[in-house]
């Protein structure tokens, strides 16, 4: 059974955790595309096709849902498409970015930090639930030292009528609306907004900014944890046993 602990205030703080980036004075970062490794099933039936769109689709979206938090904490995010013409120019692959010298990215271009996101899996779907496991590493260009490391198991829940039909709760409705996303979609896109908001906007802020090192007290997010969006819309944040995180993520259905 997976054993789930409260984040208590006993947790490293920023200082700490984040001390390569505080160093480095990080303030320009690039978000790499995203390496999907979700299995898609043979395409047999209609349905088959449509979920792996929605895969597919859930994992560009993921890419996107990046940069409004690290903005927020004070980061300039390279935009998609220019970051597509600048690693278009030296073609490597999510393990190149991950371990291989990347000091071009800083001498050509000034870019200070790779943001790497992997999605690791999807659990088989439920009438109302899905269920992510993500990845996120911020690497320098500088250094090739890891800044920020974390993995977050992702679960977002539907209240369901007397029928066992789903309800689309009001700030469903209104992301549905806004970007015309179809409704199962939409769901595995909100989960992925989300989890990114709270794993990116708890790395200090920029040294651009004048609160720079003044938020070193706050306790930083776990290496290992979870995200779930309640059936009300409330959110629960644990942290989880890395044994069991793997075992989870890593273990085919």
């Amino acid at each position: 059974m997976v054993i789930l602990l409260t984040i208590s205030c006993k947790g490293e703080q920023k200082i700490a955790t984040y001390e390569d980036l505080y160093k480095e004075q990080t303030i320009t970062i690039l978000v790499a595309p995203v390496q999907d490794n979700t299995k898609r099933p043979p395409v047999k039936t209609t349905q088959d096709q449509v979920l792996n769109d929605e895969l597919t689709l859930a994992a560009h979206y993921l890419r996107q849902s990046c940069g409004a938090p690290l903005v927020s904490r004070g980061y300039y995010v390279i935009p998609t498409l220019a970051s597509d013409i600048i690693l278009a120019q030296k073609p490597c692959t999510y393990r190149q970015l991950s371990l291989d010298n990347i000091q071009y990215l800083s001498a050509d271009y000034g870019i200070d930090a790779v943001l790497l996101v992997a999605i690791h899996k999807w659990e088989k779907p439920e009438v109302n639930e899905v269920v992510s496991y993500v990845e996120y590493t911020l690497r320098s260009t500088k250094s090739g030292l890891e800044l920020m490391h974390c993995w977050i198991r992702g679960d977002k829940m539907q209240p369901v009528n007397e029928k066992g039909e789903p309800i689309e709760l009001a700030t469903d409705n209104e992301f549905i609306s806004r970007t015309q996303i179809e409704s199962r979609l939409a769901h595995r896109c909100i989960l992925l907004e989300q989890m990114s908001d709270f794993a990116l906007r708890n790395v200090p802020t920029a040294s651009s900014r004048w609160m720079y090192q003044k938020d070193s007290k706050y306790i930083a997010n776990p290496a290992f944890y979870g995200f779930v969006i309640n059936p009300d819309g409330s959110i629960e944040r644990t942290e989880y046993n890395e044994d069991a995180f793997g075992n989870e993520c890593f273990t085919t259905d």
